[in-house]
């Protein structure tokens, strides 16, 4: 079905939620017989460099080696143990993993009265400290990010979509910045190696394959 696309992008940055809902209205899905022309699929092609890691897995492996998993995010005091002095230089090529904090969202008169715009009524009391439970545990991570939308629609009883509205009054949400972690991006697998064998020394006859 053809639609104006400028059009829809419009609705979805005045109101995405909606957008999304609507969706179902442009996009209609025909009968398979209906179709016209019904396509035949074939198998699919691999590719030569996981095609190459399947092959050498199975050399590997019918050569009696024990297959593991090995970290891919590590604490830089690994790379700090294992390089020394020059630990510094190879921090300098890695990436490091940043989170975003919790926000500490307050409720002022003003944004009551907008939340009460948004739902149309009155919220009593209880509503209130319900919803200020919500954010004060997703302050503390008792809840996460993506369970926030789902608890404040629980806390004041609506939808989800006007639960997502109601977050994006809180500027709070809007100028979260992220904060640097000691959380490494592996940038040498030597560095995972030492984690690993740390942990199966003790455990597995040596020598180690």
């Amino acid at each position: 079905m053809k639609f104006k696309s400028k059009d829809w992008i419009e609705i979805v940055e005045r109101d995405f939620e909606s957008a999304w809902l609507k969706g179902r209205e442009i996009l209609s899905e025909k009968n398979f017989n209906e179709r016209y022309p019904i396509y035949q699929y074939d198998c699919g092609q691999e590719h030569p460099v996981f095609k190459t890691i399947q092959d050498l897995r199975k050399v590997y492996l019918s050569l009696g080696f024990r297959e593991v998993v090995n970290p891919i995010i590590v604490e830089d005091v690994h790379v700090k143990r294992q390089f020394g002095k020059e630990a510094l230089a190879v921090l300098d090529r890695c990436f490091y993993l940043a989170t975003l904090p919790k926000p500490n969202v307050g409720i002022s008169s003003e944004k009551l009265r907008e939340i009460e715009e948004i739902l149309g009524r009155k919220i009593d009391s209880s509503e209130v400290d319900r919803l200020r439970s919500v954010l004060h545990s997703y302050k503390k991570g008792k809840i996460n990010g993506d369970d926030l939308s789902f608890e404040i629609a629980r806390a004041l009883r609506v939808d989800d979509v006007k639960s997502t509205k109601i977050i994006d009054l809180f500027p709070e949400f809007k100028e979260l910045k992220p904060t640097p972690t000691n959380l490494t991006l592996r940038s040498h697998m030597t560095t995972s190696w030492f984690i690993t064998l740390s942990k199966i020394v003790d455990k597995l006859p040596l020598p180690i394959k």
